[in-house]
């Protein structure tokens, strides 16, 4: 799904949540209105708002009335208590008591509804949300070329403040085994995110898995996997060239899904360890002048020593 669809899904949880706990009040209201003792207090505190509100309209004093209500009032809690019930019980028990189950406060989202969103975001992402990194734990002096880090760091900050909308639909990092591609994705993933962009990060390996479910798949499976891959905002394709590939599916499949994200002009960003003669050797020519060879995708030489060994 994209942003908007996964907004629009949780809004509609949120207003649901709200008729259900008016709803379930609402019962609860009329059960207690099922004693007539309760129904005929209930009608005379009505009767007694009503008459404050003329009152003080008039410019007179209600506090004769207002003792009235509070003495009502305290009856009232005497019969319900009685009921095995109290007040708190014909009110609304809403999820979240600072919007009251309405997902907005003064015209902006309410918190509720802004986790919501960044939760399902984590959920449809794929990426592992017990090591969240962002920019602001990415080293740019990891790599040989410090002027490099800051460059690079530098793309995923103007990507982020694009909004995934970036001027190419198409980004291709290169670079050897421990270079520091992956690290660079997840802190670019995770900032997307946060900023309520749909992004969906799949290691190439786990790509291949669903290509392959998707060729097998029946219809309402194909379906799910179109969203996935080609509804997102940003797709994120992690060491293309390292995965299996499956004859007639995973080369047609991906050629597929980079076609039609590029005319819908939506990002997908993808790293390889392959140099363009081995991506052409590996993927075929038409694949390679959709990603390589196209003037639609920045390409980012990443070149740097294996992290792990320094």
């Amino acid at each position: 799904m994209n942003k908007t669809e996964i907004e629009k899904v949780i809004y509609n949880e949120i207003i649901s949540n709200k008729q259900n706990a008016e709803h379930q009040a609402d019962i609860r209201y009329y059960k207690a209105l099922q004693n007539k003792e309760f129904d005929e207090i209930d009608k005379e505190i009505r009767s007694a708002i009503i008459e404050k509100a003329r009152v003080e309209f008039e410019g007179k004093s209600s506090k004769q009335i207002d003792d009235k209500i509070r003495k009502l009032k305290e009856k009232r809690e005497i019969i319900l208590k009685s009921m095995n019930m109290s007040l708190a019980e014909l009110k609304p028990k809403y999820k979240c008591n600072i919007c009251l189950d309405t997902g907005f406060v003064n015209n902006a989202r309410c918190s509720c509804f802004q986790n919501a969103i960044t939760k399902a975001l984590f959920e449809n992402s794929n990426l592992n949300q017990k090591n969240i990194k962002t920019f602001k734990d990415f080293k740019t002096d990891i790599y040989d070329d410090k002027d490099f880090g800051d460059k690079l760091l530098k793309l995923g900050e103007n990507i982020v403040s694009s909004n995934g909308n970036f001027k190419v639909p198409i980004i291709v990092i290169r670079g050897n085994v421990g270079a520091g591609k992956t690290y660079f994705l997840e802190c670019l993933s995770n900032e997307l995110i946060n900023k309520n962009i749909a992004v969906v990060y799949m290691p190439a390996f786990e790509l291949s898995q669903k290509l392959l479910e998707w060729h097998l798949g029946s219809f309402e499976e194909k379906n799910v996997l179109q969203q996935l891959f080609i509804d997102c905002d940003v797709l994120v394709i992690d060491d293309l060239g390292t995965e299996p590939i499956y004859q007639n599916v995973s080369v047609e499949y991906l050629q597929n899904i980079i076609d039609i994200r590029t005319l819908k002009n939506k990002l997908t960003v993808i790293s390889t360890n392959l140099d363009a003669n081995s991506f052409l050797d590996r993927y075929g020519d038409r694949l390679n002048s959709r990603i390589y060879m196209s003037d639609n995708a920045l390409k980012i030489e990443l070149k740097n020593r294996d992290l792990r060994k320094k």
